[in-house]
């Protein structure tokens, strides 16, 4: 009988500490994909914010061709219409860019 009781004793005694193992793996494992998923955020961000800087140049080079395009027609300098020019060559750069 007390072979018995010992030996439920060390069953009890190895099951407990494998549980306590297996939650403190699952808890670095928590940790771990926690941290990459804070890593992937900022990356998405930083890449974001890479895409908006490069939309807001592209804008700015668009239009300075739409501008460049509307003062380069004399028809246009002389009917004073290169403001409109200039609005309808930028829509048309940026459509085509879509």
């Amino acid at each position: 009988m007390e072979i018995i009781a010992i030996v439920i004793s060390l069953m009890s005694l190895v099951v407990a500490l494998w549980s306590i193992k297996v939650s403190r793996d699952n808890t670095r494992r928590q940790i771990e994909y926690e941290k990459q998923a804070e890593q992937r955020s900022v990356e998405r961000e930083r890449q974001a914010e890479q895409r908006r800087k490069q939309e807001i140049r592209q804008d700015a080079q668009d239009r300075l061709e739409a501008k460049r395009i509307a003062n380069e027609s004399p028809l246009a300098r002389l009917a004073g219409v290169t403001d409109e020019l200039e609005e309808k060559t930028y829509l048309e750069i940026r459509t085509k860019r879509r």
